[in-house]
Parts: structure tokens; C-alpha cells; sequence
């Protein structure tokens, strides 16, 4: 559907859209190039946005050309778009005067066309019965607008910031499976966070991913755990291990199987609310974008939003974009994974590798991080795993919290092993201080 505004006000939009900073961030994402009424219009939309995202900048008339110079169909020339942009520079300043009116104009159209989308798509779901799809899809359109936050005023603010901080109960937070850290938190993590185990390969990345997983459904939670190394089985039997206190060997005897199982419903029954999905994804392959639509489909098709996303491990994700190095992927890839946090309101845990000097010292930092200092700009909080031959055979191990942005950084706290049944817990000395 296109705008049914004048040629006059379409030509405002445009001429705004591409001269206008403000304007065409309030509005980008509410145009589509079908909105517009000539093709001329469409193509000169496409070459400011992409122009916009790949320098930061809105483009001059010339860049606009020589863009538009590539994608010519057989009937048009360049003439055509010279032309068009001098009647757009052109246009009547009555008609550009006024660009919160045209805001207005271009975020009803958007609205209305989105939910007119929405019910022509809902009338399917509806014969199938799909009733749960249609809500997200109304909501959805119903979401659509310019959204515009401009901040917090720090002096007219200040009695709601104090309400929410002093006076209102904090919002509940994440424990981790080590009091210490707890401790440091005041109470744990927060939603929309990142956090990050650090480890050489074999020390237990995924071991204490899965804890912590263990750790947040006895809070009630519900947890996602993506897995891109391990199969959805292997990492299930993990679960049965730390959750039923069942030595793997065990598992495999299906004499214990009733005995797990009746374990299992013993959990459930004395943490209510708790719910786990695992899901595998071949390595190096998903990416951010794969876990988006595993969360959509998650929502829709089982009604399961998790409060935790678990994703072991960071480096065998891809990011959105390629890009040339090694280490700005991993930093990309945390990026995103924040972003995701952020957008649905969750905490994220996932795991990195240390690189070769991570196996030869004794406390792991942010030195030691495999590739990629930016991927710990980017995170939360992150703590390493720290283990000599001894305290592997004596079932011990180190943690040091490398970076807390809402806590203490930089102390150890001893933890304990079992790995018969695969738990992990903090040591006394740290337990008795």
C-alpha cells in the first residue's frame, strides 16, 4: 500500500529523510520503500538508509546518484533521479516547515498499514486456530510507533530516581551458586546483563553453565540453555546429574532410571515455576539472529519465555555481519548478546575461552582471554576458572570475578567439585570467613 499523501508531501518526506538528521532517525524504521508512490522515490529511500548505516552519515545528492547509478532497470536512466531530486530539493518550505506534522503523518500511516497486515495475516491463524499467533501478531502492530524517549532530567527527576532506588523493593536478582559472589552483587545479577565464565578448554565452562542453569530453575526460573558444542542429550544428562545428585555411570544403568525420574518430579514439585529447554545448534552456525527466531518460535509455538538464556559457548557463535578478524567477531558477538538481553528483559550467561597462556598461570584475567579483550568491554560481569593438577585431583577449583560492573572485582573465592554427580559449590574457607 502506498502513501495516499499529495506528491507534494511525499517529496516533504523524502527531501527531510535525507537532509534532516533528527527526522530520519525519528523515522527510519517506520518507512518501507514500498510507501512511496513512484519508484524514483522508492530507490532514493534505499540509497540515503543504506548510505546511513554503513557511514553514520546522511548522504549528498552525488552519493545518492552514483548509487542509484547501479541499480537502473532497463527503463530508467539517470536523468530520471537528477531530475526527481530537483524537485525535491525544490519543494515548497510551507510543505517541510512543519516536520513534527510529518512525523504525524508518516507514523499513522505506519500504524494503520501494520495492523492492516496483522489482521490479513490473522485470519488463517484463526481457521487454524492459532490463536496465540494472532495475539503476538496484534501486538506487534500495535507497538509500532516513533518511540520517542528523551531521557532522564537529572534535577526534575531526582525524587522518582530515589524512589526507585531507596524506597521501592529492588527488582529480584540472579543469584549465581556462589555465595561470595552473591554477596559482592548485593543479591546477584540484574535482567538485561550479560555475564561471563572464563576458562581454558576442559576445566568446566559448560559444567558451571549448567549449575548455574540448575541454580536459577531452583529459583523458579525458566532457562534456555543453547548448546553449540554438546548434543541436547549430553547436556540433558548433565542436568539429571547436578538436579537428582545421580553420578553419570549411574544414569546409563536403566535400573536408576524410575529413581531419576522420581527425582525429577521432587524438583519440580519443590520449585514450582521452574522449566528447562535445551536446544542444539550445529557449530559455528547460528547466530543472532538464529536465537531471535528460536525465542519467537519458543513464545508462539510452547508459550516458554525464559528468564535465563544460556549460550555455551560465545566463540561458536557467528555474528550477524561478517567481519575480518577474529577478535572483532567475538566482540560483535557480545555486543549482540547484550543487545538481546536488553531486548527481552533477561539475563544472559555464556562462556569464552582463555588462549595458551590461560593453562599456565595461576589466576586467569582479562590478559588472558582468548583473542578478544573487547568481548569483556562489553559484558556485565565476568569471572574466570582457576585450577592446578592438584586441586583437579582434590576436586577444588578457583573463581575470580575479573570485572563487576555492579560489584566488588578482583577476589577469589575457593569452590568445590563433585564429579561424580557434576556439582559445583563454593568452598568453606570463603563459606566461613
Amino acid at each position: 500500500m502506498a502513501y495516499d499523501f499529495s506528491d507534494n508531501i511525499q517529496r516533504g518526506i523524502l527531501y527531510l529523510l535525507k537532509s534532516d538528521k533528527d527526522f530520519y532517525l525519528q523515522i527510519v524504521n517506520l518507512v518501507k520503500p514500498e510507501y512511496f508512490d513512484y519508484p524514483t522515490h522508492s530507490k532514493i529511500f534505499e540509497s540515503v538508509r543504506a548510505h546511513y548505516e554503513k557511514y553514520g552519515k546522511l548522504p549528498i545528492d552525488d552519493y545518492i546518484i552514483e548509487d542509484v547509478k547501479t541499480k537502473l532497470n532497463s527503463r530508467e536512466t539517470v536523468s530520471d533521479y537528477q531530475d526527481e531530486l530537483q524537485y525535491v530539493n525544490n519543494v515548497d518550505a510551507s510543505t517541510v516547515g512543519d516536520s513534527e506534522y510529518m512525523l504525524d503523518l508518516v507514523e499513522n500511516f505506519a500504524k494503520k498499514e501494520a495492523m492492516k497486515g496483522a489482521i490479513a495475516d490473522s485470519i488463517s491463524l484463526i481457521k487454524e486456530n492459532r490463536m496465540d499467533e494472532v495475539e503476538a501478531l496484534v501486538k506487534k502492530a500495535l507497538l509500532i510507533n516513533r518511540d520517542v524517549d528523551t531521557g532522564q532530567d537529572y534535577f526534575e527527576d531526582l525524587s522518582d530516581r530515589w524512589d526507585r532506588i531507596f524506597n521501592k523493593k529492588h527488582e529480584e536478582k540472579y543469584k549465581t551458586f556462589l555465595p561470595s559472589i552473591n554477596k559482592s552483587l548485593e543479591g546477584g545479577l540484574g535482567a538485561k546483563e550479560l555475564a561471563m565464565v572464563v576458562a581454558p578448554p576442559g576445566v568446566g565452562k559448560s559444567l558451571f553453565l549448567v549449575n548455574q542453569g540448575v541454580h536459577s530453575m531452583m529459583e523458579g526460573r525458566k532457562v534456555l540453555y543453547l548448546s553449540l558444542e554438546m548434543s541436547e542429550d549430553k547436556i540433558a544428562q548433565r542436568f539429571d546429574s547436578v538436579m537428582t545428585l545421580t553420578p553419570q555411570f549411574k544414569l546409563k544403568d536403566p535400573a536408576n532410571q524410575l529413581t531419576v525420574k522420581e527425582r525429577l518430579e521432587m524438583f519440580r514439585e519443590q520449585f514450582p515455576g521452574s522449566e528447562l529447554v535445551i536446544k542444539e545448534f550445529p557449530t559455528g552456525q547460528a547466530s543472532i539472529n538464529t536465537i531471535r527466531n528460536l525465542l519467537v518460535q519458543l513464545k508462539n509455538y510452547e508459550e516458554f519465555e525464559p528468564d535465563l538464556l544460556i549460550v555455551d559457548y560465545l566463540e561458536l557463535l557467528r555474528p550477524a555481519r561478517e567481519v575480518q578478524q577474529e577478535y572483532q567477531a567475538q566482540q560483535k558477538i557480545a555486543e549482540e548478546l547484550r543487545g538481546v538481553a536488553m531486548e527481552y528483559n533477561f539475563l544472559i550467561w555464556t562462556a569464552t575461552q582463555t588462549n595458551r597462556q590461560g593453562r599456565m598461570v595461576k589466576i586467569i584475567t582479562d590478559a588472558e582471554l582468548g583473542d578478544s579483550y573487547g568481548k569483556i568491554r562489553t559484558c556485565d560481569f565476568a569471572m574466570s576458572l582457576n585450577q592446578s593438577e592438584e586441586e583437579f585431583d582434590a576436586g577444588r577449583m578457583r573463581a575470580f570475578v575479573i570485572k563487576s560492573r555492579n560489584g566488588r572485582p578482583r577476589f577469589t573465592v575457593p569452590m568445590e567439585v563433585d564429579y561424580g554427580i557434576l556439582r559445583m559449590s563454593e568452598g568453606e574457607e570463603a563459606l566461613g570467613e
